[in-house]
């Protein structure tokens, strides 16, 4: 694509900022060395760290990490698996994912991520698309799934269960590897982790796994990952080790601290959301900048801003949509009546660390209540993450201004940052020291932004990905000229911050000509604590509607406190709710233009759920799919 002379490109820096003596820049610049790598130089370093069912908690060092994944690897070349043959894991994220992602880094092999709510349906479409070999299930529930789609699967040739079948109920004969009758020519068999690990270590040597590993070049393939996206079907990003390097080079190399040794990480990294892209990026930065990794529980009765809390994370990865959860719970956990005194505390608290991050002074009377409301409300709210924080991250989705603005005034060192499953999961940041709120930063080291004349923002670096597989490379039609068009539009300042404004697809055409994004009124929304999602429709129509979803926990407390009944079904029908929602869409439309306004609204009885479809993996509102199903309730608004 050739650009206009005056389109705005933002150009990031050349040198690369991650590679300190840690980092094994050196090793070809792929990932197939790193395990090995990371065990030989820190052997007792915690890796790893998570807790079981129960709440009993583990660790894994970077020894028992490579050992664990190079049985792994071994196992997998003693199936047969040739360098770039596929690996699906269907899981949650957890120490078995991250070990089987490291073992096929070192074997040459490809990761194809599903997460563990795929369906049957999925499984097949994602399995047959790539043409896997395998498959690392989680446990009996979804070997189930595979087991239902296996018929439909010729390639398919094993799958591994990593929880072994739960011991007989009395003494008896051990069970037997499961072995299952296939059709011609397909012998297709199901053994656990363990038994791939131990087949390994006999069948494969550690010089041929070595030399596999010496094999990996930078343009080799590491992932596949399927998109769900707002719109269309399912595609994978194929992106290589060197897509990953690049990335990894350009993330700043974290502080250490001076007593550090190698019995030490630099920190924990603590990982909120399922094995998809940001999860995909965490777990080799990890390892990348000697960090331990952290995996989240997850159980029915655990908070997410429990959880944090237990972690104490030094690096926080968020969507924005957990990053809106604690933003509730947070205030939820103060009486009511205090919340505008938070909420005006945290704009104060902001507007006096802008002042001195300008070099100005602030008055006495101002200095002193900023000093007693750092030790005392803003603390409080910097508790809630652990104690222990360094930064929080944000990117996969717009995120609301006041919400960032609250937490950025409380003190809490976050930065929204911007990046695709098709750019290794980054492209611009913000810093603590260069932060400008409202955008997602500037280019990473290495990568150039710019915007074109309908726009659109494009990407160019050695960040952006091969293409989805399966499809040729002229065909594909995302990169053209080296340029990744995102879909996404934007604006570019004049210090190079990128703005986004909305998504060319999602723009919603008014009967009247005029396009519209919907994300300006569902922010605003979104805003209230009672509010989980905000989803507006008006295509064809001559104003927005919007359907709104509420946050069950936030609201059973709000409706205890006016003695409301607390089912949710009951209290959708009570006019104090409906008043105080009809209030909160006054006062978002008061903040925009006339076509950006929702005329009506309407509540639906649960929230929407990534196992619906109804939202994609990085906690986007999967919009087709929540205009198609609730289509009727739509349309009901403008009766």
């Amino acid at each position: 694509m050739n650009l206009h002379a005056n389109t705005p490109i933002a150009r990031g820096g050349q040198d690369s900022c991650g590679d300190g003596g840690d980092a094994p820049a050196a090793r070809g610049m792929t990932l197939a060395h790193l395990a090995r790598h990371n065990a030989e130089l820190w052997p007792k370093a915690p890796a790893l760290r998570w807790r079981d069912a129960t709440g009993e908690r583990h660790h894994m060092t970077y020894a028992e990490a490579w050992d664990t994944s190079e049985s792994t690897a071994r196992g997998l070349l003693a199936l047969g698996l040739a360098p770039g043959d596929r690996v699906a894991v269907l899981s949650g994220l957890r120490p078995e994912w991250t070990t089987t992602l490291l073992a096929a880094a070192t074997a040459g092999l490809v990761v194809v991520s599903l997460l563990p709510s795929t369906v049957p349906e999925e499984i097949v479409h994602v399995l047959g698309d790539c043409d896997a070999r395998v498959v690392v299930c989680e446990d009996a529930e979804q070997l189930a799934k595979v087991e239902a789609a296996r018929d439909r699967l010729p390639r398919l040739r094993h799958a591994v269960l990593m929880d072994a079948p739960a011991a007989p109920a009395r003494p008896g004969p051990a069970p037997a590897r499961v072995e299952r009758p296939a059709p011609v020519g397909h012998r297709a068999r199901t053994l656990t982790l363990d038994e791939l690990r131990a087949r390994g270590r006999v069948e494969v040597s550690a010089a041929d796994l070595a030399r596999h590993a010496d094999a990996v070049r930078a343009d080799d393939l590491l992932v596949i990952i399927y998109t769900s996206g707002t719109t269309g079907p399912k595609k994978g990003c194929a992106l290589s080790h060197g897509n990953y390097v690049s990335v990894l080079r350009a993330h700043p190399k974290p502080p250490r601290a001076p007593d550090a040794t190698e019995d030490h990480t630099n920190g924990t990294v603590f990982v909120v959301t399922g094995p998809h892209t940001i999860a995909m990026l965490m777990q080799v930065l990890a390892w990348w900048s000697r960090y331990t990794l952290v995996f989240r529980r997850g159980g029915p009765d655990d908070s997410l801003v429990d959880e944090i809390r237990a972690a104490r994370p030094q690096i926080l990865p968020l969507v924005p949509l957990a990053l809106e959860q604690i933003h509730s719970a947070i205030l939820a956990s103060w009486p009511e009546e205090d919340t505008a005194l938070i909420l005006e505390a945290a704009r104060a608290g902001l507007d006096a660390r802008e002042r001195v991050r300008r070099g100005e002074c602030l008055p006495p009377r101002f200095q002193e209540w900023f000093d007693a409301t750092e030790k005392s409300l803003f603390a409080q709210v910097r508790e809630h993450f652990g104690g222990a924080l360094r930064r929080v991250t944000v990117s996969g989705a717009p995120v609301s201004r006041e919400v960032l603005s609250f937490f950025l005034g409380c003190g809490v060192p976050l930065v929204e940052c911007y990046g695709m499953t098709e750019t290794a999961g980054a492209a611009t940041t913000n810093t603590p020291e260069a932060y400008r709120l409202g955008t997602v930063g500037r280019p990473l080291p290495g990568v150039d932004v710019a915007i074109a004349p309908d726009g659109e923002v494009l990407i160019r670096g050695a960040n952006v990905f091969h293409g989805y597989w399966g499809y040729h490379e002229d065909a594909f039609g995302v990169v053209r000229d080296g340029w990744l068009h995102t879909g996404d539009l934007g604006t570019i300042d004049a210090d190079g911050y990128l703005t986004l404004t909305g998504r060319k697809k999602e723009l919603i055409q008014l009967s009247h000509g005029v396009a519209v994004t919907p994300h300006p009124v569902e922010s605003e929304l979104r805003r209230h604590p009672l509010i989980s999602q905000a989803v507006a429709y008006g295509e064809g129509k001559p104003h927005l509607v919007v359907l709104l979803t509420l946050n069950e926990r936030y609201a059973r407390k709000w409706a205890a406190e006016r003695h409301l009944p607390p089912d949710m079904a009951h209290l959708l029908r009570e006019p104090v709710l409906l008043g105080e929602l009809t209030r909160v869409l006054d006062r978002a439309n008061a903040t925009l233009q006339e076509y950006y306004r929702a005329q009506a609204f309407t509540v639906l009885e649960r929230d929407l759920t990534l196992d619906e479809g109804e939202l994609t993996v990085s906690m986007k509102v999967a919009r087709h799919v929540v205009q198609t199903r609730f289509r009727d309730v739509f349309e009901n608004l403008y009766r």
